[in-house]
């Protein structure tokens, strides 16, 4: 079969463009004056510098977070944490009109990652929270180009029985 290489080719192709992935947190202030409150948010960073040796932090490739009516969006500190190849949490820090906000990775792993807010008055808010990993996708044009590779392998080879 003389495109059984196009046909691998192209099933290759599609699996190494499905590395990207989404990730989605969400928790709730369980501490201080807002709790109750709600969080929720998303981030994406590029592992393909993680060495899962030691502690990494990895700059984010894109953050979103919804709190108190307000969004917060990716700054040049935010951070995914690894601590031998295990996920801490993100560090992300950010200023407003009357407030800080943070986010802390956790010593071992996520389960005690946190978000802290403080007003100017000082009544420190703060919860855990919980990540999970949208399933990976490949790029559109990627699969858009593989599924021609197929389509197109599949005509030929028709044709070629046909003859």
């Amino acid at each position: 079969m003389k495109f059984r290489p196009l046909l691998l080719a192209a099933a290759a192709t599609l699996l190494t463009t499905a590395a990207h992935a989404d990730y989605q947190f969400s928790g709730a202030i369980d501490a201080g004056p807002q709790t109750g409150q709600a969080f929720t948010g998303s981030f994406d960073y590029d592992a393909s510098g993680l060495t899962s040796s030691g502690f990494e932090s990895l700059s984010l490739t894109a953050f979103s977070l919804d709190f108190l009516a307000m969004h917060f969006s990716l700054n040049a500190a935010a951070t995914a944490d690894f601590q031998d190849g295990v996920f801490l949490g993100l560090s992300y820090a950010t200023s407003g009109a009357g407030f800080d906000l943070s986010m802390a990775s956790g010593s071992m792993d996520t389960t005690d990652a946190y978000l802290f807010y403080n007003p100017v008055n000082g009544n420190l808010s703060s919860g855990g929270y919980v990540v999970t990993q949208a399933a990976p996708l490949p790029e559109p044009a990627s699969l858009a180009l593989t599924l021609g590779a197929l389509g197109g392998a599949g005509w030929f080879s028709r044709r070629r029985k046909a003859a």
